[in-house]
């Protein structure tokens, strides 16, 4: 089994590096985007010259957050000089997209950082905590090993990853640690009410748009404790959507009352479809839902990326979500 390290450990293995890359996962959230920005400003700060990389770059919504500027793509080969590339917020290497997981592999050091219990723990240092809320709960004691100083533009990072990964704090992941985090960096100068109104109160005509297509269009099965909804090609082109608009579609439907388990199909290009799950009951865990399918994640929100007809995989993701909610019976 790969070894895990400790904050301490993975803190001083930075401090003596010069240049160094940070990536994250493609089709970003929120956690993934601020985790990011929030250790490439700290490094920043401590002098190391850094690249800051996620393939489907910041999407719209995150934009607002000082440091979004920084983050490119992952280019195709090496940056001479470069020492070491920090894997964030993603279980395995192939979630960064096809350069990300070229230069990881290529890299003379890696650096996993994250908390999904399905974490391969692929890289040659490895701090992983499985219970984590978010990938930024596992950050921040790094920034202090570090001896970086929070300001607000960190905090305001680690505030957007801590808060969308926890439901705006109403998932049961949200501990007490967890507050304290939050409350540590309001101290720091987030500004709760501007943050959250970029986050949730200003969406675009066309996700409102989107949001009709779904709650008119979504479908129940198993009795009411399944519901889902499927987004075509040729639906999305209609529509005027963007890849990233569809990024939370399965929280509009998962607050049905009496529904289990929410699922969103999505029809990509090249013959693949994207799932993204979601249960309500501690007793389904969707991550090993997933896993069957060649996915993964969080027991309560996972996600995966398959090949075949959407008609097919939804047929197959749904026949096993329902297997999944008989055994729980």
């Amino acid at each position: 089994m790969a070894a895990r390290n400790s904050h301490q450990e993975i803190a001083q293995t930075l401090i003596a590096l010069n240049e160094i890359a940070v990536i994250s996962h493609m089709r970003p959230d929120g956690d993934a985007v601020g985790s990011s920005i929030a250790l490439g400003l700290a490094l920043q700060a401590l002098g190391k010259r850094v690249h800051v990389w996620i393939e489907d770059g910041v999407p719209e919504r995150f934009r607002f957050l000082e440091g979004a500027q920084f983050v490119t793509p992952p280019p195709n080969a090496l940056p001479p000089g470069l020492e070491c590339v920090v894997c964030l917020d993603c279980g395995e290497p192939k979630r960064l997209g096809g350069n990300g997981q070229l230069l990881v592999e290529s890299a003379p050091l890696t650096i996993n950082i994250d908390h999904h219990e399905t974490n391969t723990l692929y890289a040659t240092m490895n701090l992983v905590q499985e219970k984590a809320a978010a990938c930024a709960c596992v950050l921040a004691p790094l920034l202090d090993a570090l001896g970086v100083a929070l300001t607000p533009p960190m905090a305001a990072a680690l505030y957007v990853a801590v808060n969308t990964d926890t439901g705006s704090f109403q998932y049961s992941s949200t501990t007490p640690e967890v507050m304290r985090l939050g409350a540590r960096l309001i101290e720091v100068g987030v500004d709760v009410g501007d943050v959250n109104r970029r986050l949730y109160q200003e969406l675009p005509l066309a996700a409102l748009h989107l949001q009709r297509e779904v709650l008119c269009n979504m479908e129940l099965d198993a009795g009411g404790l399944i519901v889902h909804y499927s987004l075509t090609i040729a639906r999305r082109q209609e529509l005027h959507l963007r890849l990233e608009d569809t990024k939370d579609l399965v929280d509009i439907i998962r607050v049905l009352r009496g529904a289990r388990v929410a699922l969103i199909f999505e029809e990509l290009e090249d013959g693949l479809a994207r799932i993204s799950l979601r249960s309500k009951d501690p007793a389904v865990r969707v991550n090993d839902l997933a896993a069957q399918f060649g996915g993964g994640g969080h027991p309560m929100a996972a996600g995966i990326r398959m090949r075949g007809a959407l008609g097919d995989v939804r047929s197959a993701v749904l026949q096993a979500t329902c297997k999944a909610l008989s055994s729980r019976a």
